[in-house]
């Protein structure tokens, strides 16, 4: 199939999504496929993170660290995938970023895997930090939390 990761239709058959260096937010798309799908196990490895780094807003007590480029980008890199993580626990998913690669091969050697959880957890406090994290950074849209209906 030729095409974009959210115009594929899953099937209630996936159990497993596996997800490598799909770029800035095609992530979120096959985040959401497997949500949607309530694939048992999810395994990214997310590449390129553009959609948040325009709407960072530096808080106050991190303005003077993150005027720089190069920072700023690392901060939205690291809220991308946190926030990622935390909609997965949100959607029944115990949630866990890690290193994969040496940092020496690759900057890009962060994983992102979830497995689906087998007893409900209270989501609202869940809801609140990601809501109060976005408020924090100035963060008025990602891809995931749009698809999720958060």
């Amino acid at each position: 199939m030729a095409g974009g990761i959210g115009e594929y239709e899953t099937s209630d058959a996936v159990d497993v999504l596996i997800a490598l260096h799909a770029c800035d937010t095609a992530t979120d798309d096959a985040l959401f496929q497997a949500v949607k799908a309530r694939a048992s196990l999810i395994v990214t490895a997310p590449c390129c993170h553009r959609e948040l780094r325009s709407q960072l807003t530096p808080p106050p007590l991190l303005a003077d660290v993150l005027r720089h480029g190069i920072l700023a980008e690392r901060e939205a890199e690291i809220l991308t995938d946190g926030l990622r993580a935390l909609l997965l626990e949100i959607h029944g998913y115990r949630a866990t970023v890690f290193e994969f690669i040496s940092p020496e091969h690759t900057s890009k050697n962060l994983m992102l895997a979830a497995h689906r959880r087998s007893q409900p957890v209270d989501t609202e406090p869940l809801r609140d930090r990601f809501r109060e994290l976005c408020e924090f950074y100035g963060i008025r849209e990602q891809r995931l939390a749009t698809l999720l209906g958060e």
